[in-house]
C-alpha cells in the first residue's frame, strides 16, 4: 500500500588592520565573462521570476535594468543562500519541486556583480555574419497565467478572502464544494492565486478524511501523481485550502482557482499519510532542544513526499529511515527555516521502504 510520508514537527573574527607606509598601486577591475543576457537570465527564469514579478510578491527581477540595480543585494543572498527559499541541505533526498541555487549558478551571481554587471559582448550574429549592434533586449519571462499540466478536467474557484493592510502576514482556511455527485480520482491539481503580490503558499486536504492531496509554491505550483496512482475524492467531499498570507500594504481582495485532473480508473494503491507529531515545552534557559518522534512500519511502503509543519523558532528538521537490516537512509534534512515560505519536500521519486523500518 502506498502511502505519503508526512513528519508534522513542532520543534518548536574580530580583525584589526595596522597602517604603514606602503607603495599605491593601480587599482584594477573585476574582469568577468558572465552576461545577463546569457547565465544571469538563465537563473532568473529558473529559480526567481515567480517571485520576483511585477505584481508578484517581491521587487522584480525581469529586465536588465532591474536586475542591475538589485545586483550585490541578489549576489549577499546568494552567498548567504536566504534566496530562492528552499531549506533542504543538498546531498539528501533528491526533489522535484527543489528551488536551491546550484554552486555554480551561485559563483555566476557573484562574479557578474563584481563585474559590473555586462549585459552581454555587444555582437549580434546575423545569419553567418557577426556584426557590432544594439542587440534585442533579452529579459527574464514567467507565464503565471498557463495551465503546467493543461487544461484541468474541473476548475473550481476559490471564495473571496479580504487581507487587511498589515505587515504580518496571517492564514486562512477556506472550503471549496466541487458538487461530486460520485466519486472521482484525482491525478493532479494545480493552483492559480488571484493576487500572487500576497498568496506565499497553499495546501489542500480533504474536509471529510483530513488527507493532504497537494500544494502550491509560486516556484512549483501543481502536483503529478506518478502513472496509476490517484488521490480518492469520495461523492459530497470538500476540499480545504489552507492558504498562507503575506503582509500588505493596502487592502487586497484574493480569490485564486483550482484546477483539478482526474483519472479514468482508481489508484492502484491507496494512498494516505503517515503523522509524526512531537510537541513540548522549551526552557527558558534553554539555548536548544531537540524532539524526536519514531513510527514503526507494519507494512511496506512508498514515500511520495513529506510535509514539515514547522513553527517558529524551530531551527532544522532531520527524516531518517532505519530499515531491519540495519541500513539508515536520510530521506530529509531542512534547515534555517523561513516561516514566510512554508514548503512541503516532493521526491523525484518514491523511496520504498520495507515493513519493520
Amino acid at each position: 500500500m502506498n502511502r505519503h510520508f508526512i513528519p508534522l514537527a513542532a520543534i518548536c573574527l574580530v580583525t584589526s588592520w595596522i597602517f604603514w607606509p606602503r607603495p599605491a598601486f593601480a587599482h584594477s577591475s573585476v574582469v568577468t565573462t558572465v552576461q545577463f543576457d546569457r547565465e544571469i537570465v538563465h537563473i532568473l527564469n529558473n529559480h526567481c521570476v515567480m517571485c520576483h514579478v511585477e505584481n508578484g510578491p517581491a521587487f522584480p527581477l525581469v529586465t536588465y535594468e532591474q536586475t542591475y540595480a538589485k545586483r550585490y543585494e541578489m549576489r549577499m543572498d546568494a552567498l548567504n543562500r536566504h534566496m530562492a527559499p528552499w531549506a533542504a541541505v543538498a546531498g539528501y533526498g533528491d526533489f522535484a519541486n527543489a528551488n536551491d541555487l546550484a554552486r555554480s549558478e551561485i559563483d555566476f551571481i557573484a562574479s557578474w556583480a563584481e563585474g559590473f554587471g555586462p549585459r552581454n559582448n555587444g555582437a549580434v550574429a546575423t545569419g553567418i555574419a557577426i556584426m557590432t549592434a544594439k542587440p534585442k533586449a533579452i529579459q527574464a519571462h514567467f507565464d503565471s497565467s498557463r495551465w503546467k499540466l493543461g487544461t484541468p478536467d474541473l476548475v473550481l474557484p476559490l471564495p473571496e478572502n479580504t487581507i487587511e493592510r498589515q505587515p504580518a502576514g496571517e492564514i486562512k482556511r477556506t472550503v471549496i464544494d466541487p458538487k461530486l455527485a460520485s466519486e472521482r480520482w484525482v491525478r493532479g491539481l494545480e493552483f492559480q492565486p488571484g493576487d500572487r503580490r500576497v498568496v506565499h503558499a497553499v495546501f489542500f486536504t480533504i474536509q471529510e478524511t483530513g488527507q493532504w492531496i497537494g500544494s502550491w509554491t509560486p516556484w512549483y505550483g501543481f502536483v503529478s501523481l506518478p502513472k496509476g496512482l490517484a488521490y480518492r475524492l469520495p461523492a459530497g467531499s470538500h476540499i480545504v485550502a489552507e492558504i498562507h498570507y503575506y503582509g500588505s500594504n493596502e487592502r487586497v481582495v484574493e480569490h485564486g482557482s483550482l484546477g483539478l485532473y482526474f483519472a479514468d480508473q482508481p489508484s492502484v494503491r491507496m494512498i494516505s499519510d503517515l503523522v509524526f507529531h512531537q510537541e513540548g515545552d522549551v526552557r527558558e534557559d534553554a539555548a536548544a532542544h531537540r524532539y524526536r518522534a519514531v513510527v514503526n512500519l507494519a507494512e511496506d511502503l512508498n514515500v511520495l513526499a513529506l510535509r514539515p509543519d514547522v513553527q517558529s523558532g524551530a531551527r532544522s528538521v532531520e527524516v531518517a529511515a532505519k530499515t531491519p537490516g540495519g541500513v539508515t537512509q536520510v530521506l530529509l534534512v531542512a534547515r534555517d527555516f523561513s516561516t514566510a515560505w512554508p514548503t512541503p519536500y516532493i521526491l523525484k521519486r518514491s523511496v520504498a521502504l520495507p515493513k519493520g523500518t
